[in-house]
């Protein structure tokens, strides 16, 4: 699914939880987010003076002009500001890519947020300090990544955390700081998140079927079979824990709950996900990937650390590189054979 996020509709129906998420020392996050050391990882050093940087398309200091004018103001206003000074300066990535609630939507949106604001200047000061050097990381390990990857970095309109999507016919990244700031709020080190985002990007360009099925994964239309959506997700959580192996589980997954609850419910669920390989209603894949689900039974996100264990399995016998390369009926093949022995506790 290639999101972490928190749907709109889910923070507003959540809105007890988070509009009371933030404190006068920043927002903290509710169960299910991943309380992250700051000590950096192995290989996260600082780049050098002629070091790449990432093409960065920052959204935040628009964010910050209109807070300073609509802090005091009535709803109205604010919601008016809002679209003039953050939403029309970058009119085709919110109507393209994020998409651009009601006036009443937009509303809910400022008043969930507000309560998070310290937390948001906090996370976006930190994004500013950290990308760099994990986009530095990131290339060192994945030389091929096109440095000409737009990177869009700012409020998301509660979309989600961090996405890859298509924009005008090529992929972008970006990362929704807002959501980060409301539902992983006690998050400090975002490497792990930067370079979840970026390797999907890395996918993307390595693989023409992972693109294109990916480019309809939230459609409600979509006819992409679920094993796409556990294999990109195991993948993406594979490489980033690649990246950074002294990062505790909860860091990578972006949950405390799967890395205590996962283990107990592994083989249930990669029995029930075998089963449901070629499933492609959204309603029944967001049951396994979402934040909040119809699966009161499973911890939330599970197909997450599924996805993960699968990828640990596939990679006893396949490099990176031909990991990156498996797509249709090798890849459906390779996923099935990688659940059952999850399934079956064949797993170490």
């Amino acid at each position: 699914m290639q999101t972490r996020g928190w749907s709109l509709t889910a923070a507003v129906a959540a809105g007890a939880l988070l509009a009371g998420c933030a404190g006068t020392s920043g927002a903290t996050a509710p169960a299910g987010s991943a309380a992250r050391p700051v000590a950096a990882s192995p290989g996260a050093t600082a780049p050098g003076p002629n070091a790449p940087m990432p093409d960065i398309i920052p959204l935040m200091p628009d964010f910050w002009a209109f807070w300073e004018r609509a802090e005091s103001k009535p709803s109205a206003e604010r919601v008016a500001l809002l679209k003039e000074v953050v939403i029309a300066p970058q009119r085709n990535f919110y109507e393209n890519v994020v998409g651009v609630p009601s006036d009443e939507r937009l509303a809910e949106f400022i008043d969930v947020l507000t309560p998070a604001i310290p937390a948001l200047r906090r996370i976006d000061d930190e994004f500013r300090e950290q990308m760099p050097g994990a986009y530095a990381q990131f290339l060192a390990a994945h030389p091929e990544l096109d440095r000409r990857l737009p990177i869009y970095v700012g409020p998301s309109l509660f979309s989600s955390s961090g996405q890859v999507r298509d924009l005008d016919g090529r992929a972008i990244v970006f990362y929704g700081l807002d959501v980060m700031a409301v539902v992983l709020a006690d998050v400090l080190d975002h490497r792990p998140d930067i370079h979840h985002e970026l390797f999907h990007a890395y996918h993307w360009q390595r693989n023409p079927d992972i693109a294109a099925v990916s480019r309809e994964s939230f459609s409600k239309s979509r006819t992409t079979p679920m094993y796409y959506d556990l294999w990109i997700e195991g993948l993406a959580l594979h490489a980033t824990r690649l990246l950074n192996p002294d990062a505790p589980l909860a860091l990578i997954l972006a949950s405390k709950d799967l890395p205590e609850k996962g283990p107990a419910v592994l083989a249930r669920v990669a029995g029930e996900l075998r089963q449901r390989l070629d499933v492609t209603n959204l309603d029944e894949v967001g049951d396994y990937f979402f934040f909040r689900s119809r699966r009161e039974d499973l911890p939330s996100r599970i197909a997450y650390y599924v996805g993960l264990r699968l990828a640990g399995e596939v990679a006893r016998t396949h490099t990176l590189d031909q990991m990156l390369a498996l797509d249709g009926a090798e890849l459906r093949r390779v996923v099935d054979e990688g659940l059952s022995r999850l399934a079956t506790g064949g797993a170490s």
